[in-house]
């Protein structure tokens, strides 16, 4: 190599050493996407859930819970990815082997809305007052085609929608053409529900299997499945009986009849000077400028059961409410957490320097007349 050659070539590299360095971005490879195969589509369906009370206790000693209702069923997308989990109740007993006090832990568990209500519509024997009792509940799945079958009317009579087709097909009887060929219904007897004695707290339900022949009369009628109130299935009998259908023969047809609940009257409570603080500065009577609108929670109203909760609050001189909190609520804490947003949406009178420690008793109730659920502010 020539002088002047390698003069240049080590010009060259001292030239390059004193070029910045540039750092070149990692790029970091796509987030891997997630997908559902086919397989675990066809796996995603509608299952029966039944909350099942397997144990119970107060303090120290066992507690008979044969005679605890079980909350209704509910049916729910299953995956294989679902977390069953147990609820416990916490509760107290009274000497009429009332429960109350009702909650629930976890509180925030977000099925079976029937749970707390089916407890509070149970009864104990009708001895001495216990306090510290609980009772797990353990979720109980069943696909439809293995599920059991009073559940399965027991949910499709309540159902806030309606059940899938195949629900229906499970519950008819071996052999029905009846729900693929309907026949007219030309006369629905109906029972006269009023003479027929009602649980409180718990609806009852009668379902009929019967035939019809050529003519459109019912024939060979029997109870399918019931609940148990023999007076409500004496009276579905003979109303299906009464009933003509137009003429072609079927066989295992069903109708079911419902009474409701009797009202569940709530348990009694003191005056509500006694929840009032020795300090409070809050007159007795709250003039309430505005009430956001009184609701009955859904899950107690269906099973015609009342309560009454006490709130806590205070009062800005502007009139908004404040720090408000459940004091005490029967039979279920539900009720209370219902009454305390009510009490938090409402508004009062303006006063000069505002109010604390002040109390409400908000009452549920069931109107005598139409059966409609009432809220009350005392």
């Amino acid at each position: 190599m020539l002088i002047g050659d390698i003069l240049l070539f080590m010009i060259m590299i001292i030239f390059a050493l004193a070029l910045p360095v540039v750092q070149v971005p990692t790029i970091s490879p796509p987030a891997a996407v997630t997908t559902v195969s086919p397989n675990e589509r066809s796996a995603r369906r509608q299952d029966m859930l039944v909350m099942v009370p397997i144990s119970g206790r107060c303090g120290n000693d066992p507690l008979d819970i044969s005679r605890v209702q079980t909350p209704m069923a509910d049916l729910v997308w299953f995956t294989s990815s679902n977390a069953d989990q147990t609820v416990e109740l916490r509760f107290r007993i009274d000497e009429n082997g009332r429960p109350l006090g009702i909650t629930r832990d976890p509180v925030g568990y977000g099925m079976m809305a029937d749970l707390t209500p089916s407890l509070a519509a149970s009864r104990f024997a009708p001895n001495a007052m216990r306090e510290g009792c609980t009772i797990v509940y353990q979720p109980k799945r069943s696909s439809i085609p293995d599920a059991d079958i009073h559940a399965l009317i027991d949910y499709s009579i309540y159902a806030q929608s309606r059940p899938p087709k195949e629900l229906f097909e499970r519950v008819a009887p071996a052999g029905s053409d009846c729900s693929t060929r309907q026949s007219a219904v030309l006369l629905r007897g109906f029972p006269d529900f009023e003479k027929i004695p009602a649980t409180p707290g718990r609806s009852n339900w009668s379902m009929v299997q019967f035939d019809i022949n050529d003519a459109g009369k019912p024939v060979r009628l029997r109870i399918y499945r019931t609940t148990g109130n023999v007076a409500l299935d004496k009276a579905s009998l003979n109303a299906v009986a009464q009933s003509r259908f137009a003429k072609g023969a079927k066989q295992g047809c069903l109708y079911p009849y419902t009474r409701r609940s009797g009202t569940l009257t709530a348990p009694e409570s003191k005056e509500i000077a006694a929840y009032r603080p020795e300090d409070s500065d809050c007159p007795q009577t709250v003039e309430w400028k505005s009430q956001p609108t009184l609701v009955y929670p859904e899950n107690f109203r269906r099973r015609y059961i009342e309560g009454w909760a006490v709130i806590a609050f205070d009062l800005a001189p502007w009139g908004a409410v404040g720090n408000t909190k459940v004091v005490a609520a029967e039979p279920a804490a539900e009720f209370g957490e219902a009454a305390q947003r009510i009490v938090l949406g409402s508004t009062t009178a303006a006063s000069k320097q505002g109010y604390s420690n002040c109390v409400v008793k908000v009452r549920y109730a069931m109107q005598k007349q139409d059966r409609s659920a009432q809220v009350n502010f005392d």
